[in-house]
Parts: C-alpha cells; sequence; structure tokens
C-alpha cells in the first residue's frame, strides 16, 4: 500500500512570523477593546472620584496602547513554552524590534508594557498554575493607571468579578495564535526559500476557549 508523501512544514523567518503575529493582535484588540474600556468605566464610575482623579485615570494614559500591550503580552506569554530556547529568544527578539511601530509608538510604552506583563505571566505560571494569564494582563495594566494608589479606587484591584469581567474580552477575544503557528509552520531550518509573508486568515486562529467566572468569592485568591 502506497503511503502519502510527507510534507514538512513551511520555514518562516522569525520576522516574518512576528510581524502576522502583531497584524492579528492589532485586529483583536481594536475589535475587543470597546467592550473592555466600557467595563473599566462603569467601575470607576461606581467610585467616589474627583474630576482631577478620573482624568487622571482615563484621559491622561492611552488606554489604548495600554490594552493593546496587554493583548500582545497575553499570548506572547507562549512563546517561551511553545518553541526551543533559540527560537523563542529570536522571536522575543524581534517583537522587541517592531512592536512599537506596530503600534505606531516612537517611545518605548508599549514594549516596555508587553516585556513587564509577559515576565508577570511567565512568573506566576511557574509559581501556581491556577493564577489565570488574563487577569495578570488587567492587573497590570490596572496598576500603570494608579488605580491601586488612589483611595476610592484601589478596591477595584481585589475585586474577583470586576478584574474578572474586565479578563473577559482578553479571555474571549485573544486568539491562540502562537500554537496555531507552530501546527503550521516552523522557524527553523534552511530560509533561503522561506515566504516572505503570512497571510493571518491562513493560519485560522481561533479565540482562546471561554473561561467561566469564579461563581463564589473562594476563588479569590486566583486574583491576588
Amino acid at each position: 500500500m502506497a503511503h502519502a508523501a510527507f510534507s514538512p512544514k513551511p520555514i518562516i523567518e522569525p520576522k516574518v512570523a512576528i510581524s502576522a503575529f502583531l497584524k492579528d493582535m492589532t485586529k483583536a484588540a481594536k475589535r475587543t477593546f470597546p467592550a473592555w474600556e466600557k467595563t473599566l468605566v462603569a467601575g470607576l464610575e461606581d467610585c467616589t472620584l474627583s474630576y482631577d482623579q478620573r482624568r487622571a485615570i482615563l484621559e491622561i494614559h492611552p488606554l489604548d496602547d495600554y490594552y493593546l500591550a496587554g493583548v500582545i503580552a497575553l499570548e506572547a506569554a507562549n512563546i517561551r513554552a511553545l518553541f526551543a530556547p533559540d527560537e523563542a529568544s529570536e522571536l522575543m527578539s524581534v517583537l522587541a524590534e517592531h512592536v512599537d511601530a506596530a503600534a505606531e509608538r516612537t517611545d518605548r510604552v508599549v514594549s516596555d508594557m508587553v516585556f513587564l506583563i509577559v515576565n508577570k505571566i511567565e512568573l506566576v505560571r511557574g509559581i501556581d498554575k491556577t493564577k489565570l494569564p488574563y487577569d495578570q494582563v488587567v492587573k497590570a495594566i490596572l496598576q500603570r493607571l494608579g488605580v491601586d494608589k488612589v483611595e476610592a479606587t484601589c478596591h477595584l484591584l481585589t475585586e474577583p468579578a470586576y478584574r474578572h469581567s474586565l479578563g473577559e474580552p482578553l479571555a474571549l477575544g485573544v486568539p491562540d495564535w502562537w500554537k496555531t503557528f507552530q501546527s503550521k509552520y516552523k522557524i527553523t531550518g534552511d530560509i533561503e526559500n522561506a515566504p516572505r509573508e503570512i497571510r493571518v486568515e491562513t493560519l485560522k486562529v481561533a479565540p482562546t476557549p471561554h473561561v467561566e467566572a469564579p461563581k463564589k468569592p473562594r476563588r479569590a485568591v486566583a486574583f491576588v
């Protein structure tokens, strides 16, 4: 009986992979940011904030850029777990080089936050696998906004229900990108004839599966 010929995975250069990744994460961020921002504002409106305090949180900070950094970091945190150390290092290096430009920034606001969050997710993942990566994103953004430094809002940082609501757009709307990429492509090998572009839609990435909200306060430990 004849066997089907083995078809090796195409080789994709790291910079090509990162370019496609950033395009898809940017689309995911734009699609889910309105729901996230609505939840953020609703929580703050329930707090007794002065005009200056509210402005310091909602108007001075680039909320959409922080959120984009969170979306990118949430999925970039999977790179080191999925790829060999040298491959992961190259991908992360290229990501650091291009992420601010992809966010249309000339400073390092987005890249610094991306790697801050990635490190937080990786650290927590190594200590307690029950703590959810998207919640680390939410916590990092709230801290960057200074929510924990204002008496009227500091309780939001430790409210499981509120942080879960903020995390839901991330949990539902960020594609499982790198796992899908790894199943279709390689990033090492002879790249002389490697494709110079990836059509993001060819990956057919699906959103991360739904994560149920905690039903009782006893799960608050996952948000510490």
